[in-house]
């Protein structure tokens, strides 16, 4: 018996240590993501302090190209509209219409803006986009992609989507693209919101979360280590002569 009341402390002290070294690691985590999001914003000002390329001087680049400002001239297949679904602006459930355009480089999906969907999920919003020629200025994004997300199996046109993924969309449209979108600038003069966020979360909220698991990995670290001493004086005055 004496020897259970003995490695309580122990084991209690074993999970503290493994709960220390986990908050540690998300607090090196956070830190780690503060620096890529510094490194991000760095590039976004002084890719957009450029003045707009065309989609050919955009496919001639080397490595990344998000964020490049470019101007695109063609024609929308307003027969193929994607609604990238879920998308959520202050509160309200949406989608961004994609919708392929048609230039002199190759097609390219643009991301036209955000609109509030329906109220009945059986409801499709409806969509009136120019059919002439067009020129449009935008920015350059190169879409994640999201493993865990699942595609539904629908009919018919426009068609929603869980995420933008370049392979599956031309698999849809039975058509290449380009291996990145265009986020329209002035998606107003099709009604729409511009709900482009380069950056969601700045540098500086990662490292206040940083600081916040550290300091909760010290007060564990101080928890564990007065609980284990308090422990130790009890068992020991409960065995002594």
């Amino acid at each position: 018996m004496l020897l259970k009341l003995r490695a309580l402390p122990f084991f209690a002290g074993l999970l503290a240590l493994l709960a220390i070294v986990i908050m540690l690691r998300l607090g090196f985590w956070q830190l780690a993501r503060a620096e890529q999001k510094q490194l991000r914003t760095q590039q976004l000002e002084q890719r957009l302090a450029l003045q707009p390329l065309s989609l050919q001087d955009i496919n001639r680049q080397s490595g990344d190209v998000a964020d490049f400002p470019v101007q695109i001239i063609g024609t929308l297949d307003t027969n193929h509209i994607l609604l990238w679904d879920n998308r959520v602006v202050n509160g309200q459930v949406g989608y961004e219409v994609l919708v392929p355009m048609t230039t002199d480089y190759g097609t390219v999906l643009v991301n036209l803006g955000w609109l509030k969907a329906p109220v009945r999920r059986d409801q499709l919003p409806e969509l009136t986009l120019p059919k002439h020629r067009l020129t449009l200025d935008g920015k350059v994004v190169v879409p994640g992609h999201n493993p865990i997300s699942r595609e539904m199996t629908e009919s018919g046109w426009p068609k929603r989507i869980q995420q933008p993924e370049r392979h599956y969309i031309e698999s849809l449209l039975q058509t290449e693209l380009l291996p990145y979108l265009v986020q329209v600038d002035d998606t107003q003069q099709f009604g729409y919101l511009n709900n482009w966020r380069p950056v969601v979360m700045p540098a500086e909220k990662h490292v206040a979360y940083a600081v916040q698991w550290f300091g909760l990995a010290l007060a564990c670290l101080i928890i564990t280590l007065v609980a284990i001493a308090k422990q130790r004086k009890k068992y020991g005055k409960s065995v002594s002569p």
